[in-house]
């Protein structure tokens, strides 16, 4: 089993939020104001929230 770091987290979203047209902090507002309405998008949010509201 390989552990993801939250680094790979943050690239990752990173790379989801650019992708949506937004810069990491949009897309965080937007998850956690619930307005996330593409489900990948919303997947990924849900996915890596814990990891990423952790800090």
């Amino acid at each position: 089993m390989r552990v993801i770091t939250r680094e790979e987290i943050v690239a990752e979203v990173t790379e989801t939020a650019r992708l949506a047209g937004l810069t990491f902090e949009e897309f965080m507002a937007e998850g956690k104001s619930d307005m996330l309405t593409d489900a990948a998008f919303r997947d990924i949010w849900l996915l890596y929230r814990d990891e990423l509201l952790e800090r």
